[in-house]
């Protein structure tokens, strides 16, 4: 078994990004990142921190609008478009989740030329074709970390267990694209170790800690872990920590998928903003 470290693969990650964003910039380009949250919600608040220092990082410009906790929807769409139409915002991304809020309506107003999430409705339909232009982080991250330790996905029975917007759905699209045979699985799923057991990839993001035993898995798998969970000031991921020894290649929480996600944020809004370069306007 060997674990597939995401904190260095993303710091390898970030030196080439640095690379890239100086390139743009000697173009006279300028790769910003513009998150708009609503409320203070303290876990959301410490991701942007995080994601404002990776920004630092690589040299690309970075600022938040924050939006009072109980804005109505309509505020919240007006904050989009005066994104979309800001000549000084390469990509943007509306912090979910969205308290009190449907964030399919707000998602929708996203010009998909700055998405960096790629979860507006456009982004999502290419990639449900098959011809994504801009992918969700989460699902480049797992693809990345996988392609690190030269895991082939084409024709790999592969479960994803959870079916949310940002990691479950994208997820599993993304994989078939990449021409695995993928089945999309949850928490409520009968008999989930039928499927988990014949998968050759297990992929978790369903965050309840420690939800997947060793009798849900065959030898041999390799478990990717998206989900977290905090219980007693402690994060932990979906997978029970006995799994790892069953596996041929793991991730874990914290230290996984988590710092690629971020890593992969960088990498989006950077092919937006040189799209720009290329002249490559319509991503829709």
């Amino acid at each position: 078994m060997a674990r597939i470290d995401g904190r260095a693969l993303a710091d390898k990650i970030f030196e080439d990004l640095k690379a890239k964003a100086d390139s743009l910039r000697s173009g006279g380009l300028n790769p910003s990142l513009k998150v708009i949250m609503v409320g203070e919600d303290p876990g959301s608040l410490s991701y942007i921190r995080g994601k404002e220092k990776d920004c630092s990082r690589v040299g690309v410009e970075f600022s938040r609008l924050l939006l009072p906790s109980g804005s109505s929807e309509s505020e919240v769409k007006e904050a989009v478009e005066e994104c979309n139409g800001d000549p000084k915002v390469s990509a943007f991304i509306v912090q979910l989740p969205l308290p009190g809020l449907d964030p399919l309506p707000v998602l929708s107003k996203i010009d998909p030329r700055k998405d960096a999430d790629g979860l507006s409705p456009i982004s999502v339909s290419r990639l449900d074709a098959g011809r994504p232009k801009i992918v969700p982080c989460t699902a480049l991250a797992v693809w990345e970390m996988l392609k690190s330790e030269g895991i082939e996905v084409e024709g790999k029975d592969i479960c994803v267990v959870g079916r949310g917007l940002t990691s479950g759905r994208p997820i599993s699209a993304f994989l078939t694209c990449l021409n695995a045979t993928v089945t999309l699985a949850h928490s409520r799923t009968r008999n989930l170790e039928k499927y988990t057991r014949r998968s050759e990839i297990i992929v978790s993001c369903v965050g309840r800690g420690h939800f997947i035993k060793p009798d849900f898995i065959s030898s041999g798998s390799v478990l990717v872990d998206v989900g977290f969970f905090m219980k007693d000031g402690k994060l932990m991921g979906d997978f029970d920590p006995s799994c790892f020894e069953k596996a041929s290649f793991y991730t874990t929480v914290p230290g996984g998928v988590g710092p690629m996600t971020r890593a992969m944020l960088i990498y989006n809004v950077l092919e937006l903003c040189s799209s720009l370069a290329n002249n490559q306007n319509d991503l829709s």
